[in-house]
């Protein structure tokens, strides 16, 4: 009978070992979340008691960073652990530092390894519930579907106030309210430029050589004016035709329908985690990518106006809803112990969207005290549009209550879970995000001694766009550009959102971010030669890294590329010259 015991106890302790490496897998990450959102955060007037709660029973990073300022570059160095430089899913043209069409032919390209095609080869099932906008291209051959994920429910794009009615192109003011402005103007204001020297040529043509051939110039020119107008508003984010709404690789709506669009994302995650714990039999991996709060702003009828924040606490609350309903399910289903929970944002607030935008909140300083407000905005990389929540939940392994403050990144989540899997990376594609077990507080040992990925970060680069525009090294940030806002704001709603090289500093601007994280108070450059020597010796080992690869994101909207539901021939054709797909 002893030995029997011991053998029992044995395979208990398999299990044990078994279940601590593979445990579930379920990562929130929020759309357009500001630093200063969240009640684990210092927010006083949002409610979010389910967010906090995993803070509270976990891990807390004051230093988290995006892997890029804005939304599709930073989601592709979050699923392949590389800056997304290496990918070509940057861009320093303002028109396509995004997809901006579902039309659109590049991608996260293929010979890239997402985390959930390693998580189907150790043996999950994989889901993606919400936000994709890493490219559809020709017959879906970008959708999650393709990239390691067995179920997709969500937008393959990206919600904008097209999808809720409203215009992406209008201003804010200096309280943050929407001034109104028309298309003509928005269109002028961006092409405007152009079209007068194009009229400068035709009339030089009608004086000083032939009028024939001025009206020609002028005819081709009103030709492209107005062709322009009709391709933007069919062909890009300014359509509702792009709001889409997936299922698998099936449109099932066209445009998407926002309002209860949380609650459907919240049900297909449960559904998701029971079919697959109750079903088959397997750990799940599930990226429950939110469409909140980017804007358009949505919520059940019964949610708006409960939030002292307005509007957007509203947003946030009904987020916090979600968060908890889905907490529950894995307390329903006696799971919450073997799942790891993982919670961020994948770039700080879009505060070209006035009041409709997150808050870039305050940092605590070395000394304890609360920081002015985060300087900047998504889009940009001074601190309020790259720094963002970071939570970590495993009861039982990871110790609850901890504050981090190392310096971390969405490019580190990759190489966590291949230390956790005790997998080696792909030594012909270098990871550049390092792991975060050795800074956390365990209650057992996670990871073998010989991880591969566990070594401590020595230099952050931040990439606005194609550009290394920041870097951080220790507690110091070096600033090489930095955008030019608007009057009297810290955004650039003018033209949408801020051009990431408007001005070039050099020597750059550095700062203390530990001491300063709301970046006021340049330091002296000439003290500190040494740092800026550090940091421009690790630029140059890094840009040697670098291959080139073709540019996914400098591609226009091909319109026989664009979606249409329930159409082919004729009547797709029809239908997508007139603006009218939908179902």
């Amino acid at each position: 009978m002893k030995f029997l015991s011991e053998i029992y106890a044995i395979l208990l302790c398999f299990i044990h070992l078994s279940q601590s490496r593979t445990p579930n897998i379920l990562i929130f990450l929020v759309d357009d979340l500001g630093y200063g959102d969240l009640g684990c955060y210092g927010n006083s007037t949002i409610d979010s008691p389910h967010i906090d709660s995993l803070a509270r029973d976990g891990a807390r990073y004051t230093q988290m960073y995006s892997a890029a300022p804005i939304c599709t570059p930073s989601r592709g160095g979050f699923l392949t652990g590389r800056y997304p430089i290496r990918l070509g899913l940057t861009s320093n043209d303002n028109r396509f530092r995004t997809f901006n069409s579902p039309g659109q032919p590049g991608g996260l390209p293929h010979d890239e390894t997402t985390i959930a095609e390693v998580a189907q080869q150790v043996g999950y099932r994989t889901g993606l519930v919400g936000k994709w906008h890493l490219g559809l291209g020709r017959d879906g051959e970008h959708l999650p579907t393709r990239h390691g994920f067995d179920t997709f429910f969500g937008m393959p794009v990206t919600n904008v106030q097209t999808c809720g009615n409203k215009k992406i192109y209008n201003l804010i003011g200096g309280h943050g309210q929407v001034l109104e402005r028309s298309f003509l103007t928005y269109w002028l204001a961006l092409t405007g430029k152009a079209w007068l020297a194009f009229i400068g040529i035709a009339l030089t043509t009608w004086l000083l050589y032939s009028r024939k051939l001025a009206l020609m110039i002028l005819f081709c020119g009103a030709t492209g004016f107005f062709g322009g107008m009709w391709y933007t508003l069919s062909f890009t984010l300014l359509s509702r035709s792009s709001c889409l709404l997936y299922q698998n690789e099936t449109i099932i709506e066209q445009p998407v329908r926002l309002a209860d669009l949380t609650l459907r994302n919240t049900n297909q995650a449960i559904a998701f985690m029971n079919e697959t714990n109750l079903n088959h039999k397997k750990p799940f991996f599930l990226y429950m990518a939110y469409i909140k709060v980017h804007t358009a702003l949505f919520t059940l009828p019964e949610n708006a106006g409960r939030s002292r924040h307005g509007a957007y606490g509203d947003n946030v609350e009904e987020l916090d809803w979600s968060v908890g309903q889905i907490l529950q399910a894995l307390k329903n289903l006696n799971i919450e112990n073997d799942t790891l929970v993982f919670f961020s944002s994948d770039n700080g607030p879009f505060l070209e969207r006035g009041i409709e935008a997150g808050f870039c909140g305050r940092a605590v300083t070395v000394t304890g005290q609360l920081s002015e407000p985060l300087r900047g905005a998504k889009g940009q990389t001074w601190e309020c549009g790259i720094r963002v929540p970071g939570i970590i939940r495993w009861p039982g392994h990871v110790i609850a209550n901890q504050t981090i403050g190392h310096v971390s990144s969405l490019l580190d989540f990759y190489p966590s879970l291949l230390d956790l899997w005790n997998l080696k990376s792909d030594a012909n594609r270098p990871l550049d995000g390092t792991s975060l077990w050795p800074q956390l507080e365990l209650a057992t040992s996670l990871t073998s001694s010989s991880s591969s990925s566990s070594n401590e970060r020595n230099t952050l680069f931040h990439y606005c766009g194609s550009t290394v525009t920041a870097i951080r090294q220790g507690k110091y940030k070096a600033h090489y550009w930095t955008p030019k806002w608007d009057e009297d704001l810290r955004a650039c709603p003018s033209v949408t959102i801020c051009p990431c090289l408007s001005t070039q500093h050099s020597p750059p601007l550095l700062f203390d971010i530990e001491a300063d994280p709301a970046e006021e108070s340049p330091l002296d450059v000439e003290k500190y030669s040494t740092i800026l020597s550090s940091m421009d010796l690790a630029l140059q080992e890094h840009q040697a890294t670098l291959i080139s690869v073709p540019n996914q994101l400098e591609k226009l909207a091909q319109p026989w590329l664009f979606p249409c539901c329930k159409s082919k021939g004729w009547t797709r054709a029809i239908r997508l010259i007139t603006n009218s797909c939908q179902c």
